[in-house]
């Protein structure tokens, strides 16, 4: 029995043993293929790792960086907050999380359901920078949460800091572009776009920038233009051919939008933003049953994306199917019951059945929200939310 026992015990030290090393192990080949530019084996294998060794806030860290880089920014927040769950100092997960939430430009934690409004946000900025003083990211975060607040003051105050920390930061830079174009300073933010440019010139944030800035201002040709010649620095860049093809639909050109979209599903077949585009643009164009296709293919591909709710209730509006566009925000509010836009789109749609109650109840929660369009409309009627 004895001897049993002592054979039981080596087994578990073992196989304990062998999936810890199983996870780095993992990891290490996941590198490895990152090295390559073999992304999708990568995140196969940080995925493994991480469901070998859930404990393991490194698998998390290198998985949520390589979700961020391929645009799977939501994913990425949520593995760079598991990562913090097993340890709330690791300075490294707290700096990213904070570059995804500013990505997603959710400063008010309707998406990512982890914090409560741009005050915890900037607690959280606060925190990483407490951990480390010296990352020019994180004042980049600060900068850009400021940006939000409209206190341009102290916005350029931490993009300067930034630049003084590292001036060859592509974000820096890209940083003070945002907030001098968000002041108005239009020549000045070019300004600055193309100084990152000439530090970085395959730097794809800058074309980026430049592509909004241009689509932003109706100045659709030179938009695209920037767009393109990103796109020539990395022709596998989502982020740049999501944008090329809103700049394409502003521009009227469906065509050469839905041709972007298709390739980025071909580069990357479980990219739901993708999806929901081409569902808007064939909504607009009238292929209803097509463009329900397309955002139930997205809810297939993640049951809990709220926006995939949004988008398909939006054609069941236009197709006049008012009780599936209900039930489609419903499972939204589900979801998340923070999110005011979906509110504002139910008000919207009681509106038109003509049921009063519920429209003001609806945009009431929206306000309490901070729905600017439902405060609008509360004041409208001498309400109070």
């Amino acid at each position: 029995m004895k001897h049993t026992f002592l054979f039981i015990a080596f087994c578990l030290f073992f196989s304990l043993g062998w999936a810890q090393e199983s996870a780095s192990n993992l990891i290490a080949k996941g590198i490895n293929a990152e090295k390559l530019g073999l992304d999708q084996r990568a995140l196969d294998y940080y995925s493994q790792a991480v469901a070998s060794d859930p404990q393991n806030p490194d698998a998390f860290i290198l998985l949520g960086k390589l979700q961020m880089r391929r645009s799977h920014t939501s994913e990425a927040a949520e593995s760079l907050h598991q990562a913090l769950l097993i340890s709330d100092t690791m300075s490294n997960a707290l700096e990213y999380l904070l570059m995804c939430y500013i990505e997603m430009g959710d400063f008010e934690g309707h998406k990512s359901r982890h914090f409560n409004g741009v005050d915890e946000l900037t607690a959280m900025c606060e925190r990483a920078l407490e951990l480390n003083p010296q990352s020019a990211n994180n004042m980049c975060s600060m900068a850009l949460i400021y940006n939000y607040k409209k206190n341009y003051t102290n916005a350029m105050h931490w993009a300067n800091k930034a630049i003084e920390a590292n001036p060859k930061l592509p974000r820096a830079t890209n940083t003070l572009g945002v907030i001098l174009y968000n002041r108005g300073n239009d020549n000045e933010a070019l300004k600055q776009f193309r100084k990152t440019l000439a530090n970085d010139p395959k730097n794809v944030d800058a074309y980026y920038n430049l592509g909004v800035m241009y689509t932003q201002r109706n100045n659709y040709e030179t938009a695209i233009t920037h767009l393109r010649k990103g796109l020539q620095q990395d022709n596998k860049s989502i982020k740049l051919y999501y944008f090329l093809g809103i700049a394409f639909v502003q521009r009227g050109d469906d065509a050469k939008a839905i041709q972007c979209y298709e390739t980025i599903i071909g580069l990357d077949s479980l990219y739901i933003p993708a999806y929901n585009r081409l569902g808007a643009v064939y909504s607009r164009k009238g292929n209803y049953d097509e463009a329900i296709a397309y955002h139930q293919k997205a809810t297939r591909l993640n049951p809990n994306d709220v926006d995939s709710y949004k988008c398909l209730g939006q054609v069941y509006i236009a197709k006049g199917d008012y009780p599936k566009a209900l039930r489609s925000y419903q499972k939204a509010v589900l979801i998340n019951d923070r999110d005011h836009e979906t509110y504002c789109l139910m008000a919207k749609l009681y509106a038109k059945q003509g049921n009063k109650a519920r429209e003001t109840s609806s945009y009431k929660k929206a306000a309490k929200l901070g729905n600017k369009e439902a405060q609008a409309w509360m004041v409208s009627k001498g309400m109070a939310w």
